[in-house]
């Protein structure tokens, strides 16, 4: 790589860039900002090292002119305590970190190869992002926790591997969803990705003494040969019979010893596997072999229940809205309490379950405007009735109900009133009485 010292210090760029230069970076040492930036925009290097101190407040106006221009590569600005507020802008207006003056080689070494290595997880997940996108996949990376960011930074790095994979998880959090992402961004993405439920396939390999379905009864190594070369996902992997475990755990070890297969059963396949229980709970239960649990956990991904991210929630809301939008072709907007009260609904049924619900809501509104009597689980949650009434009170989980009937009503019937009067066995005239009562006239 190589790397632009911009400093006014003769002895620093001569000292530092020897350093680097030993560390096995390309080194350009400069001294005047406007020269510099020139020989930029002209070639472009992958890092840059810009003193605050420079005259007139040169490494700041260096930085803002860079990032101004386009320029993408790594910087980081130095500066002694003087330059503490230059410092606090930089860091607004792009800088990706800051050393302070004096900083020994070997320190600036060390955030060099932080920076790039935070640069590098970046390009993995916008890549991992982008593939994601092109397959319809967009609500695993809606994300603007930093639980979820960290995680898919793990999953980008995992998927590049070929070992197993453990993703845990509650219902609804999008275990199979991560799972088909890191195969699509994998060196397999081109082979065949088979997703196995366990609870209705006890037993994958098949046997004398073993219920199993006619697929797997007829040809017990189907599954392994459809997923040659690609991924297997077996979905909540503790419903295995015992015998499958053990089969597996064989069939893994000559998969990470490189043992030559003796079957088409051991064909190249890469495992990967769900469950909604803890890791620890299942080894605790028994519900786990030991050894099972070692390979499947080469890389084990926890994903957070929705509840424990609210911060995700608007940004969720807003892609499925507009993918309903996108569907029917008119405007669809959500009221910010509406959107205030979803924020903070429990949601145990996770993302899976606020998509339904929003683009349920979405789809049967007559007005495309959401608010929050177009969900009607949150007035059954008690949480929103605007009158501090309890949890129980009956009205206005009843009128809910109504409401969201004469909606199904309305939309079954492409607005046709009178149609809707009649799929409700109601008069034309009680349906305009309700129509303005609950807003929908």
């Amino acid at each position: 790589m190589r790397i632009l010292l911009l400093d006014s210090d003769d002895a620093l760029r001569h000292t530092l860039g020897s350093h680097l230069e030993e560390a096995g970076y390309e080194v350009a040492a400069r001294r005047d900002p406007d020269a510099a930036l020139a020989e930029e925009q002209a070639g472009g290097a992958g890092a840059i090292l810009a003193d605050l101190s420079l005259p007139n407040n040169g490494g700041l106006t260096f930085l803002r002119r860079y990032r101004a221009g386009g320029g993408t590569g790594i910087v980081l600005v130095c500066g002694g305590p003087a330059d503490a507020a230059a410092a606090s802008a930089a860091l607004r207006e792009g800088a990706d970190g800051y050393l302070r003056k004096p900083s020994l080689p070997d320190e600036v070494l060390l955030a060099l190869r932080q920076a790039e290595e935070r640069e590098r997880l970046r390009h993995e997940v916008t890549t991992l992002r982008a593939t994601l996108g092109a397959k319809g996949l967009e609500p695993l990376v809606v994300a603007e926790d930093p639980k979820m960011r960290s995680l898919l930074e793990v999953a980008a790095r995992a998927a590049a591997g070929n070992g197993s994979v453990l993703i845990t998880g509650e219902r609804g959090t999008g275990k199979a969803l991560l799972a088909r992402a890191m195969h699509r961004f994998s060196r397999r993405g081109d082979a065949a990705f088979v997703a196995i439920d366990c609870v209705s396939t006890p037993d994958l390999f098949g046997g004398l003494d073993e219920p199993f379905p006619p697929l797997l009864a007829a040809d017990p190594q189907a599954i392994w040969r459809s997923a040659a070369r690609g991924t297997l996902l077996l979905e909540e992997v503790t419903a295995l019979t015992a015998a499958s475990q053990d089969q597996l755990v064989s069939r893994l070890l000559r998969h990470e010893t490189g043992e030559k297969p003796p079957s088409v059963q051991d064909a190249d396949v890469r495992i990967m596997a769900t469950t909604q229980m803890p890791l620890e709970r299942l080894l605790r239960e028994g519900r786990v072999r030991t050894e099972l649990a070692e390979l499947l956990t080469a890389t084990t991904l926890d994903l957070p229940p929705l509840r424990e991210r609210p911060e995700d929630v608007p940004a969720l809301v807003t892609y499925f809205i507009q993918h309903v939008a996108s569907k029917t072709g008119r405007p669809i907007s959500i009221t910010p309490q509406a959107l205030a009260a979803l924020q903070v609904y429990s949601w145990p049924g996770n993302v899976r379950e606020l998509r339904q619900v929003v683009e349920r809501a979405a789809i049967l509104s007559p007005s495309g405007k959401l608010d929050r009597a177009d969900f009607p689980i949150l007035l059954s949650a008690g949480r929103f009735n605007g009158n501090g009434q309890s949890e129980f009170a009956l009205k206005p989980q009843v009128e809910a109900l109504e409401r969201e009937i004469i909606l199904r009503a309305l939309a079954s019937c492409g607005g046709t009133r009178r149609e809707a009067a009649r799929l409700l066995r109601v008069s034309l005239r009680t349906l305009f009485y309700k129509l303005r009562r609950y807003g929908l006239a």
